[in-house]
């Protein structure tokens, strides 16, 4: 009884004695004073997520650094879940103070996890325990609470508690992805068997020239074939879990991949290859987020890519219970807690400076230190780059999948954490014998036909869809000092890109109101799985789990495994590249949509891909020899 008294006196002397430890940023950029519509009422009920920190800071990045450095005695001497837990986790001493001040404060836990305490009490219970007062203000999406100002806890509980999140306007993100129309084969729709083969003669010329018909969408047999990948025996992924986490899930998966693939001559899934882990009973859904069906052919593209490119590995689909951070964070929870995947293909984005403003230091943080978990126990994390180019407000007026609400140029988040791989996307084009001919950075300037079908315009197109990249709040790690260009001080992304382009998409399959269809899907969504698939087929041909991937990708950045990729490459003739996309005799031209379009093609907006590493390509995309280098050297440095 006397040690129980002990524990709980620490946190509240600390409580009565004012001694406090802020929570720097909890009060989100919307809140202002000008936009203050006065204080929640003191007896609603709210309900809020306490994260919890690492018991030893220092020490987690010393051994992260220690076991993801390729040049370490020490490296890929990974830990289990429970060791970690054991080294980092909050103590029980810790969780001890925490309850009983929680109590003391009127708060009531009803839940917990590693990661985070759940919690629920009054508006008056959450100023007494946090020092600050809830008020809603007004927003240009509606009215929002959040606290008056910066939220604190007893400095005794610092070191425990990393941030609050649930009493502000949540975090919602958005799937990478665009569809673009796919006319049957025998419908009449013109495209080329491989770039440039078809001109499309009978239409205007642009910048003084003829194009030609965009190439058919791709497969995902044609982007193993490009980029050497699935196809050798020993690297096709056998051995190796690809999770996949996205928000919601289609009742019609595996169905729709295996259906997919007998169209396309593929790999279907062995018994048991495919596994999920969804609950529709505890889905959140809301105007917040893009609806079901819309992730649904998210899951499609990243479970069609994932097992096209590593065709022997097995992919567990993880859904969350919605696109907000904390559902989304439990679903990559569920797979690092578990050690369920060897990596973690992510095609979601949200961006950290926007208005209003909804990530605030507390989730990032939580974010970062989950991130941090899967590397200390040797899972590698994917994210797609974003398809808005520098996501800012210049992209997003006209970006046909950017955030309105950017309020300046940035790296999308999490593909700006320093513990993930960020993969952009690029422009694949294939000669006429399905070989790798050339990449160009992934941007598209959009014309349509004008005066009467003489002409195209505007020329210059505007910018519709282009990769992600660019700088982020956070400082360069370690593993990018002297290997990347411009900004030095802050992690820069991408890391690595693969074909995404929505002017040339990768081909899916899916159900759609009840009906299966073929459909082509553009976006840094298609380069994220294909990589974290890639990843897998290395992970079998050098016999040990890869890890976090990003120290040794850019330890072998002089390695010559890498294209490398820039705006304008030579190998792809007079510029400016352009392609003529038939979007079918069935287009409704009558509701003002345009079969021909034009895309002027390596238009990123803000990003460029010059030689040597770059912000939209980052060191480039894998070659034949990536793989091979594997093989050889089972994935270690000499």
């Amino acid at each position: 009884m006397a040690c129980s008294a002990l524990l709980g006196t620490a946190p509240l002397a600390a409580h009565a004695t004012g001694d406090r430890h802020p929570l720097v940023g909890s009060r989100p950029t919307y809140a202002t004073k000008s936009a203050d519509a006065g204080p929640v009422p003191d007896d609603r009920h709210v309900s809020a997520r306490l994260y919890l920190n690492s018991r030893d800071p220092r020490g987690l990045t010393e051994l992260l650094r220690d076991i993801s450095d390729p040049r370490s005695p020490h490296y890929r001497h990974y830990l289990t879940p429970d060791a970690y837990q054991r080294g980092f986790g909050p103590t029980a001493g810790q969780l001890a103070d925490l309850n009983v001040w929680l109590d003391h404060s009127g708060l009531t836990v009803t839940g917990r996890t590693t990661h985070y305490v759940k919690i629920t009490g009054t508006a008056r219970a959450v100023q007494q325990a946090f020092g600050a007062r809830l008020h809603r203000y007004r927003t240009g999406h509606g009215t929002s609470d959040a606290p008056s100002g910066d939220l604190s806890v007893p400095a005794s509980l610092a070191a425990t508690v990393l941030g609050v999140s649930g009493l502000s306007a949540p975090g919602a993100a958005r799937p990478l992805s665009t569809p673009t129309r796919v006319p049957a084969p025998d419908g009449g729709a013109i495209c080329s068997g491989h770039f440039g083969q078809r001109p499309a003669t009978g239409f205007p010329m642009a910048y003084g020239k003829t194009s030609t018909y965009a190439p058919c969408p791709y497969t995902p047999t044609q982007l193993r074939h490009a980029y050497g990948a699935g196809t050798t025996p020993g690297s096709t992924g056998r051995g190796s879990t690809i999770a996949v986490v996205d928000a919601y899930g289609s009742p019609a998966m595996p169905a729709d991949a295996d259906r997919y693939t007998r169209i396309t001559g593929d790999h279907a899934f062995r018994p048991h290859q495919y596994r999920q882990h969804v609950t529709p009973a505890d889905w959140h859904v809301s105007d917040a987020c893009a609806p079901p069906g819309t992730w649904a052919g998210e899951q499609a593209l990243d479970v069609d890519l994932a097992h096209g490119l590593a065709p022997d590995a097995n992919i567990l689909y993880v859904g969350a219970d919605s696109c907000l951070d904390n559902d989304l964070m439990d679903a990559e929870s569920y797979v690092i807690d578990g050690r369920r995947a060897d990596g973690i293909s992510n095609s979601w984005a949200e961006i950290v400076h926007s208005d209003p403003g909804h990530l605030t230091p507390a989730l990032i943080d939580a974010w970062n230190l989950l991130f941090e978990q899967a590397a200390a126990e040797g899972i590698g994390v994917y994210f797609a780059a974003g398809d808005c180019g520098d996501s800012s407000p210049g992209a997003a007026r006209t970006g046909v999948n950017c955030d309105p609400k950017t309020t300046r140029a940035q790296a999308d988040f999490p593909s700006g954490s320093p513990w993930v791989t960020s993969v952009g996307g690029t422009t694949l084009a294939l000669d006429r014998h399905g070989d790798y001919a050339w990449e160009t950075s992934m941007g598209d300037e959009l014309s349509i036909l004008t005066d009467n079908g003489t002409a195209w315009g505007p020329v210059p197109g505007v910018f519709t869809f282009g990769g992600g990249g660019g700088v982020s709040d956070f400082p360069q790690p370690w593993y990018q000092r002297g290997r990347t260009s411009g900004d030095t001080r802050h992690r820069t992304t991408p890391d690595v890109a693969l074909e995404g382009d929505g002017a040339l998409p990768v081909l899916i399959g899916l159900t759609d109101s009840g009906a299966f269809h073929l459909t082509g899907f553009g976006g840094t969504s298609a380069a994220a799985p294909a990589f974290a698939a890639i990843q897998a087929d290395a992970q079998q041909a050098s016999g040990h789990r890869l890890g976090f991937a990003n120290p040794l990708l850019y330890a072998l950045a002089r390695a010559h495994l890498f294209h490398d990729i820039t705006d304008q490459p030579a190998k792809a003739g007079a510029q400016p590249l352009t392609v003529v996309r038939d979007e079918g005799p069935d287009t409704d031209t009558s509701t003002g949509e345009q079969r021909y379009l034009l895309y002027t093609l390596g238009r990123d907006f803000g990003l460029h891909a010059r030689p040597g590493y770059d912000d939209a390509t980052g060191l480039g995309s894998p070659t034949h020899d990536y793989l091979r280098w594997f093989q050889r050297t089972k994935g270690t440095l000499k």
